[in-house]
C-alpha cells in the first residue's frame, strides 16, 4: 500500500496568530483521513517535517516534486509571502505539466476583499480562484470538539 503524500502550505505568523490552529487542522485532517480510509497519508508541514540543521530549501523543493497534492491555506498574508507564492507556483507548474490541474486543493482560511473580487491584479489569486476551493473562514472559529468543526474536518479528509 502506497502512502498518499500532500503538501500543506501556510504562513507561520498566521498559524501563530490563530493559536496554532492551522497546524492543528493538518493533524486533524490526517487522523480523520486515516480513520475513514484505513490508509496512511503524509501531509508535509515544514514545522513538523524539517529537522534542525536540515537544508530547508532543498527539503521543501524535494517534497514539492514528490507529493500528489498541494493544500494552500489562503489568507491575505499567503499572497504576501514570497515563500508561499513560490511553493504555489512550483506545484501548480508541476501539476500543469502532468495535465492534472485538480491537485491544488485551496482552503480559504480568512475572507478578504481581494479574493472575492471578480478580477484582481494578482495572478496567483486568480489561479487559486480557478480551482475548486473550500471555505473554512467561519469554521476556523469553531471549538475543536464542536460538531461543526469535526464535520468540516471529515469533509476535508
Amino acid at each position: 500500500m502506497n502512502e498518499l503524500k500532500g503538501f500543506w502550505s501556510y504562513v507561520h505568523v498566521d498559524d501563530e496568530a490563530d493559536g496554532g490552529r492551522i497546524c492543528q487542522l493538518t493533524r486533524d485532517v490526517k487522523k480523520q483521513y486515516e480513520m475513514l480510509t484505513g490508509e496512511e497519508i503524509e501531509l508535509f508541514v515544514d514545522r513538523d517535517n524539517i529537522r534542525w540543521g536540515e537544508a530547508w530549501r532543498n527539503e521543501i523543493d524535494s517534497r514539492l516534486s514528490s507529493v500528489a497534492f498541494f493544500i494552500p491555506i489562503i489568507t491575505p498574508r499567503f499572497f504576501q509571502s514570497p515563500e508561499c507564492r513560490c511553493e504555489l507556483q512550483t506545484f501548480a507548474h508541476k501539476a500543469e505539466n502532468l495535465g492534472i490541474k485538480d491537485l491544488v486543493l485551496p482552503l480559504l482560511y480568512v475572507n478578504f476583499p481581494e479574493f472575492r473580487e471578480e478580477e484582481t491584479g494578482d495572478e496567483l489569486i486568480q489561479l487559486i480562484k480557478s480551482f475548486q476551493w473550500k471555505d473554512w473562514a467561519e469554521l476556523r472559529f469553531s471549538e475543536l470538539e464542536s460538531k461543526g468543526y469535526r464535520k468540516g474536518v471529515a469533509q476535508l479528509a
